[in-house]
Parts: C-alpha cells; sequence; structure tokens
C-alpha cells in the first residue's frame, strides 16, 4: 500500500494556544492591570473581527481578507494567542503571495479554531488577580 503523497509532509501542530511565556513576560514589564485590560480589549474586539474575516472570505474579497487576518493575527501575537497568531501568519502570506486557494483554505482553519482559542484567553484573562 503506497502512502498518500501528503501524508510525508504533515506534521501536527505543537503550537500551544497559549504562549505563558509571552504572557509571564507581558505581565512582569507591564503588570497584571494592564495585561487584563489588553486581553479584555482583544477579547471585546475579537467577534466583530472575526465576522469581518468570514464575511471578507465569503465575499472573496482577498485583499479585504489579508488586511483583517493580519489585524486579527497581530492583536493575537500580542495577547499570546500563538497558535491563532501562526495560524493566521500562513493565510496572510499565502494570499500575499498569490497563493488564492491555500490562502482561503488557511483563512477557513483560522476562523474553524478561533472560538476556542478566544475561550483560552477568556480563563486567562479570568484567572488573573490585580
Amino acid at each position: 500500500m503506497t502512502a498518500h503523497p501528503e501524508a510525508d509532509s504533515w506534521q501536527p501542530d505543537t503550537t500551544p494556544v497559549l504562549d505563558r511565556g509571552a504572557l509571564t513576560s507581558h505581565i512582569n514589564d507591564l503588570g497584571v492591570e494592564l495585561v487584563r485590560q489588553i486581553a479584555e480589549k482583544y477579547l471585546d474586539d475579537a467577534p466583530s473581527s472575526v465576522a469581518a474575516v468570514r464575511a471578507a472570505l465569503d465575499a472573496q474579497d482577498l485583499p479585504l481578507l489579508q488586511r483583517l487576518i493580519h489585524r486579527l493575527g497581530g492583536g493575537a501575537q500580542t495577547v499570546g494567542l500563538e497558535a491563532l497568531s501562526q495560524q493566521a501568519r500562513k493565510a496572510e502570506h499565502a494570499l500575499r503571495a498569490g497563493r488564492d486557494d491555500e490562502g482561503k483554505l488557511e483563512a477557513a482553519r483560522l476562523l474553524a479554531r478561533v472560538d476556542g482559542d478566544l475561550a483560552a484567553l477568556e480563563e486567562f484573562r479570568a484567572s488573573l488577580k490585580g
């Protein structure tokens, strides 16, 4: 039996949802209260950002999709959502390189994971004590 050609290149995603090292560094540099406020702001803004990404993907507006994913992913990096940030970079880079089908697939993967990642951030935010 011959393996599927993509099987050799497939690697499981071992990127943590939350980069606890970055979050600890942020807390040490900025303080618990400011980190909590930054996380709350991202969590407040995320639903509309995700809806905008979904709408751009549905409309096949790829330049807008690229910009929206860049913004969502950059914010994810800031709040320690490492896996979401990496997924956003994959989608953005594919779209920027003109690999539209790959970019749309990666954008769909981003949308499939975003709710779980936001829940992890919410749990972290709730655990912070001022």
